[in-house]
């Protein structure tokens, strides 16, 4: 009974103290990414932003199993047990202050109701969702995703390609994940870059340009002067390895 008595005390005092620490993270939330979902997905997702330098503490995961929530809570980031349908529960997570929501549920529905909720709270929040069936992307692009992932076709496109180009999908590979040597990445232009040439860029290796929701490719007149508002699309080094 004295073992039972002090795990279950132990456990007590480890709930009371995360409910506490992320009562605490959530009160100044701002500019953080909220994650609904905490399945493979969802994880997955925590883990990367976390290699890409995130702060945990600009992290919040909203999962309906206790469970996946102390899984979160164990990476540091903040954590709510509940369902992100719900608009009390985007609410909690301070939806209204957020910069980015990642929706990684297990059924299209339900991905689809966070995606509604989520851009009702919320008009200017980039919101991307993970589906499953090709033909619920548009309904997704509908309810106000920013950005829809199929991961089933994503990943039939990749494995189709490794057929006959395999160092083509190592490096696609490479590029998305900050495991690589090397990452592609969005920035929004600076001084230094306006009225260099894409190409020209000193940071990393220039590939498009977005002005004025225009794609630019590297190719392209319009790519050889950036502007101030451009937003960059780029290969840069990790952690000092050569581009390759």
């Amino acid at each position: 009974w004295l073992i039972f008595l002090g795990t279950a005390y132990n456990f007590l005092i480890r709930h009371t103290w995360e409910r506490m620490r992320t009562a605490m993270m959530r009160a100044n939330l701002k500019d953080h990414t909220i994650v609904c979902g905490y399945g493979a997905g969802g994880e997955f997702a925590v883990q990367e932003l976390l290699r890409q330098g995130a702060k945990p503490e600009q992290i919040v995961v909203i999962d309906p199993l206790e469970d996946r929530v102390a899984a979160a809570t164990d990476l540091g980031v903040s954590a709510i047990c509940g369902d992100a349908t719900l608009n009390a529960v985007l609410k909690a997570a301070k939806i209204d202050t957020a910069r980015s929501v990642l929706v990684s549920t297990s059924k299209d529905d339900a991905t689809a109701l966070v995606v509604l909720s989520a851009r009702q709270l919320n008009a200017n929040v980039a919101i991307s969702a993970s589906v499953r069936a090709r033909e619920n992307e548009d309904l997704l692009h509908q309810a106000g995703a920013t950005i829809v992932i199929n991961p089933v076709s994503f990943g039939g496109h990749l494995l189709a390609r490794s057929a006959s180009e395999h160092e083509v999908v190592v490096y696609l590979r490479d590029l998305a994940s900050a495991e690589g040597r090397v990452l592609l990445r969005e920035r929004q232009a600076t001084l230094e870059d306006v009225g260099v040439a894409l190409k020209e860029i000193g940071t990393g290796v220039g590939l498009r340009l977005l002005r004025e929701g225009k794609m630019i490719g590297f190719w392209e007149a319009d790519a050889n002067k950036i502007e101030a508002n451009d937003t960059i699309v780029e290969i840069i080094q990790v952690n000092g390895a050569n581009t390759s």
